[in-house]
């Protein structure tokens, strides 16, 4: 992709500098938290989904995986 249709499609075509550079400071800041509330979202995946297991694992089981004595 061209430097000039990356820009078009970053709607930086026409801009001055500073302009520029503000679009920019947004773009990355929308990224940064679109990608922090998918780790968020995955973390409470993970979470959920390990207390459903150690919630089905039988009771002489540990969360760890193993035996302990009853």
């Amino acid at each position: 992709m061209s430097q000039e249709a990356r820009d078009a499609r970053l709607g930086l075509t026409g801009l001055t500098g500073v302009e520029r550079e503000a679009r920019i400071r947004l773009l990355t800041e929308r990224v940064e938290r679109e990608a922090a509330a998918a780790r968020a979202a995955l973390q409470a995946k993970r979470t959920d989904r390990g207390a459903a297991a150690a919630a089905s694992a039988p009771a002489h089981i540990t969360a760890e995986g193993a035996d302990v004595d009853v």
